[in-house]
């Protein structure tokens, strides 16, 4: 281990991420499917329900962005992706509070479907923020001249325990 340095990428984020993009086209198909069946049981203003399903489709892609910055950051370690992936987190957590709270007609399984998207959100955010701490407090990677340092610093203390020994 004294040659290479650890992997700082985060596998709970890289799982919770890939877990999430089911979960969004999992509620990508309910809400639209909650979408018909309030378009034909519920009176909508003229021009709501347009720009509500208009938010359905803006915050999915919203949220693929968000996901695609976030497992190429964590896995290449570039905290610059994992900081953009944050801010498109912030907006999706916008757009789930308006499907939770702000839309026209709210039913309880949205009201499920947004609180286990926004749950899955902040604790991505939360894993990221502590991802991006780990990358900057890493150790840098190690030239091949650095190894061969380290190589003989090795040597020479396995050198001296077997002498005192």
């Amino acid at each position: 281990m004294f040659l290479t340095v650890s992997d700082q990428s985060s596998t709970a984020l890289h799982i919770l991420l890939r877990l999430n993009i089911h979960y969004t086209i999992f509620w990508f198909i309910l809400e639209i499917l909650l979408f018909i069946f309030k378009y034909y049981h519920v009176p909508y203003a003229t021009n709501a329900f347009g720009i509500e399903m208009a938010m359905i489709f803006m915050l999915c892609f919203n949220e693929f962005l968000r996901q695609s910055f976030a497992i190429k950051g964590n896995l290449t370690l570039k905290n610059n992706h994992l900081i953009i992936s944050i801010i498109y987190g912030i907006i999706c957590i916008i757009g789930l509070v308006f499907f939770l709270v702000w839309q026209s007609y709210i039913q309880r399984a949205e009201i499920l479907l947004s609180a286990i998207g926004l749950t899955l959100i902040a604790i991505e955010i939360l894993l990221s923020i502590i991802t991006i701490i780990r990358n900057i407090r890493a150790m840098p990677v190690l030239t091949s001249e650095q190894k061969l340092e380290r190589m003989k610093q090795a040597q020479r203390r396995f050198q001296s325990s077997i002498k005192i020994e």
